[in-house]
């Protein structure tokens, strides 16, 4: 049982079942919450004493906002990602935002930058925050103009990825580049894949790279866990960055190390501040991931934010936010009792 009052709590959560129905891939729903994922975390919350309403997507939740059903709620657990549209980890807090419904995770306009992985890294450098220098190539800029990115031709090799994406959607050997032909190549190849997608090009960090995970708000966040992503036979796969293929496969071509060993390591440690200070810096709130990899592998290699996850997985012994924090000694049931407990702190100050 949780230290929590038992609450009223509308769980909002996408269902894939839904957008597979209605013809979208696997590829497509990748950002969506993972098979089970929402049983687990309503299971868990009913566990902890709570009564608990499934909201099923955002169409739901505008339902229970016209019909006034809302207002039962004491807190709302979302974990929708959104399908559509640019900003759409932000379309269901602006919601409860407007109906003034307290609930978990950032807000809309934190969902919104983080979304954004160029607004994100221009904050970033603002704050000395280290990020790797980059440029945007437009959607709308149908003849790649390779002199507009000469600024970049020192940094090869180059990493191409889509600007407003997540769970390595895009992602695949092509998009390492190590010569401007093979970048013309690369272009055309993600733009076939997400014609709808600006283009973030960056120098290709060759270290190690970690996931930090974090729980709470402002000074009081802090490191619960690091997964660090290893790759088995880097050279002879062709992969050693996460893209779709090495998630998906069945050949541990990708794995993740999760020890409490790993907090310990003083490259580690500088990695973790690091993730704090952007986490602080963006606004983001109650628990989620920051993303984080080395520019090279020696010793005093500097740790390069590569994106924030303020809305993170939560399915146990999948997702790196619920493994590494368990691997740490926060179990599941308490991680998820201290983002409410997180999310509770604002009720007095924002909601009266």
């Amino acid at each position: 049982m949780s230290d929590t009052p038992s609450l009223n709590i509308a769980l909002i959560a996408e269902q894939r079942s839904t957008f597979h129905s209605k013809g979208y891939s696997e590829e497509e729903c990748a950002a969506l919450p993972h098979n089970g994922e929402a049983d687990t975390v309503l299971t868990t919350l009913r566990g902890l004493g709570h009564h608990v309403t499934l909201v099923p997507g955002i169409q739901s939740l505008v339902k229970h906002l016209a019909a006034g059903t809302y207002k039962d709620w004491d807190l709302v657990f979302n974990i929708t990602q959104g399908f559509h549209g640019p900003s759409r980890e932000a379309q269901v807090p602006a919601l409860l935002d407007a109906y003034q419904l307290l609930y978990t995770f950032s807000d809309a306009a934190t969902m919104a930058l983080c979304q954004n992985k160029a607004h994100t890294k221009i904050i970033l450098a603002h704050h000395n925050i280290p990020t790797a220098p980059f440029s945007v190539i437009s959607r709308k800029d149908q003849n790649l103009s390779l002199e507009n990115l000469n600024h970049m031709s020192s940094h090869y090799p180059l990493f191409l990825k889509p600007v407003i994406e997540g769970s390595s959607k895009g992602i695949d050997r092509f998009n390492k580049v190590t010569e401007p032909a093979e970048l013309e190549s690369a272009v055309k190849k993600l733009r076939s894949k997400l014609p709808d997608q600006d283009i973030l090009v960056e120098p290709f960090l060759s270290g190690r790279e970690l996931s930090v995970s974090i729980l709470g708000t402002g000074v009081q966040s802090c490191v619960v866990g690091v997964n660090e992503l290893l790759w088995q036979n880097p050279r002879s796969s062709g992969l050693e960055f996460a893209s779709r293929k090495s998630k998906c496969s069945d050949a541990n071509m990708l794995v993740g190390r999760n020890d409490p060993g790993l907090m310990t390591e003083p490259q580690v440690k500088v990695a973790c501040q690091v993730a704090l200070d952007a986490w602080r810096t963006l606004g983001c709130r109650d628990a989620g991931r920051v993303d984080i990899r080395f520019n090279s592998d020696e010793h005093d290699a500097v740790p390069n934010i590569l994106e924030l996850n303020p809305i993170s997985g939560l399915l146990p012994g999948h997702s790196p936010l619920a493994k590494s924090a368990e691997e740490n000694g926060v179990p599941y049931e308490r991680l998820l009792a201290a983002i409410i407990q997180s999310a509770l702190t604002r009720k007095s100050a924002c909601y009266s």
